[in-house]
């Protein structure tokens, strides 16, 4: 049977966005700051039956010279209805399948407050969710042994 998945809710969890010198930093065309990009996610059933709450946490921080440039913290959630889901694929379903359907939404969120912050357009690369899930696995069977 194929897996069917249903967006039922999805929203900004938490939201934090600091930009202490405005855009001041960019003044100078050549000069761009280091960003760095760190993507979570985390996934649990809920107690109805076939509902699950997917947690996309996406967290950019840009330096300049040992200054802070801004930084953007996001916590976006969706709640997805998924039938046929087997115990042997729930895992990797919901951290892989579920963050790609939400990744276009916060990163939008992400491009749109940074513009709003006065900063030059910034738009995130794909993540790749399927090696972030791999790499997690990877780390905790280390962990154990």
């Amino acid at each position: 049977m194929d897996v069917k998945t249903k967006i039922i809710s999805q929203y900004i969890k938490d939201l934090s966005f600091e930009n202490p010198r405005g855009p001041f930093p960019f003044a100078k065309k050549g000069e761009r700051p280091a960003i760095k990009v760190m993507v979570d996610v985390k996934a649990s059933s809920t107690t109805q039956e076939n509902i699950y709450e997917v947690i996309l946490s996406v967290n950019v921080t840009a330096s300049h010279l040992d200054d802070n440039v801004f930084l953007i913290d996001l916590i976006y959630q969706g709640i997805f209805e998924i039938e046929n889901l087997t115990d042997d694929v729930k895992e990797a379903y919901l951290l892989i399948e579920c963050p790609r359907i939400l990744f276009p939404f916060a990163r939008r969120i992400i491009y749109d407050l940074h513009a709003d912050g006065g900063l030059p357009p910034l738009l995130l690369d794909t993540v790749n969710f399927a090696e972030l899930y791999k790499n997690r696995k990877a780390e905790n069977s280390s962990e154990v042994n």
